[in-house]
């Protein structure tokens, strides 16, 4: 009897594992690559997901930013799509800053005002089949003094905010971590500026040639 027992649930364990490694899911995000001084951005993230038989019923995902930048960026807001119920109650108060460090040299979001909650970006939902499917914008604000740069918002991966893909049977399945390359510009009104005394020292510069002639 305990030799059957054990051939059952060792053939289930095999058939579930069988499953799950035929899963996949990952997530994109699209957007402007230049973010300005001063500006707001939205960023799309597209969830897609395969061999998940009677489909999804939702995710949780951080994201999380370089320390450099981190302290000029924060999200002001949440557009939920497909999945429309967040993974909060109450929602999450904005703005929400980047202030928990998690990947070496990243920090991650917490609410501010005493919630100390993380802020997961993903939501709930029916069960969802198959498929690619625009999930969320999140909406960010840029400080006018933002260090001009190049750098790269990833969600996380591993550790305390595991981000995944809840499965048909409520299992989690690990989302690989993504990515998104941006660059902080001067705001416009900063390149009008240099170029108008770019302007005026090259008029000088022609003054001078000219009365020494």
């Amino acid at each position: 009897m305990k030799k059957t027992l054990l051939i059952t649930i060792i053939g289930l364990m095999t058939a579930w594992s069988s499953a799950f490694a035929q899963m996949s899911a990952h997530l994109t995000f699209s957007g402007p690559a230049n973010w300005g001084q001063g500006s707001a951005v939205t960023l799309a993230t597209q969830d897609t997901f395969a061999g998940f038989g009677n489909g999804s019923f939702g995710l949780s995902y951080w994201a999380q930013i370089p320390v450099a930048i981190a302290p000029f960026i924060t999200i002001t807001g949440l557009d939920y799509f497909t999945f429309t119920d967040p993974n909060y109650g109450p929602a999450p108060t904005f703005p929400v800053s980047f202030t928990v460090p998690y990947q070496s040299g990243y920090l991650t979001t917490q609410e501010t005002g005493g919630q100390l909650r993380t802020v997961d970006l993903g939501a709930t939902g029916g069960a969802t089949l198959d498929g690619s499917y625009h999930i969320t914008d999140i909406h960010f604000a840029i400080a006018a003094n933002a260090p001009v740069g190049t750098y790269t918002l990833l969600t996380t991966f591993g550790g305390g905010r595991n981000s995944i893909q809840v499965t048909n049977d409520f299992q989690d399945f690990q989302l690989p971590q993504a990515s998104f390359t941006f660059n902080v510009v001067p705001e416009p009104t900063t390149l009008a500026l240099l170029a108008l005394a770019g302007a005026g020292l090259g008029v000088i510069a022609y003054r001078r040639r000219t009365s020494v002639r």
